[in-house]
């Protein structure tokens, strides 16, 4: 069974702008099916939101954003987490990841700014940089 994980927008956003880095090798491997991304309407509604707002930086139109966004919610993992959540973090925008993560039993949360979602980690959640998870995909 792949594994399954919770990708923070921040590595969607460094994969869609350079073909360069770990964050697109994981791009790749997810639509390779060699990982399950786990989803839920909150996050993918960020994805969206952050991905439009970056549209011209990313050189993307918001039609090849749409079928991105429609890719990933084909191979995803979706869920829908429980209205009961304490918050554990300091930024709202990221505590839907960390929520998506414990409840979803995810095996990993892939961001670039593992500073700010310290606290997950004494909710079991396992927290790792692109490029490390991009080693346990090669191993």
């Amino acid at each position: 069974m792949p594994l399954r994980a919770v990708m923070d927008t921040n590595v969607l956003y460094a994969g869609l702008r350079s073909r360069r880095g770990a964050s697109f090798q994981i791009l790749e491997a997810l639509w390779q099916r060699k990982w399950t991304l786990v989803l839920s309407n909150t996050v993918l509604t960020e994805y969206e939101e952050i991905v439009k707002r970056e549209a011209t930086t990313l050189g993307l139109t918001f039609e090849r954003i749409h079928k991105t966004l429609d890719a990933l919610c084909t191979l995803a993992e979706r869920r829908y987490p429980s209205d009961v959540w304490l918050p554990v973090l300091s930024d709202p925008d990221d505590e839907a990841l960390v929520h998506l993560a414990v409840e979803s039993k995810a095996d990993h949360l892939i961001s670039h700014n593992l500073r700010h979602l310290e606290p997950a980690r004494k909710l079991g959640v396992n927290l790792l940089e692109p490029r490390d998870f991009l080693a346990i995909l090669r191993t």
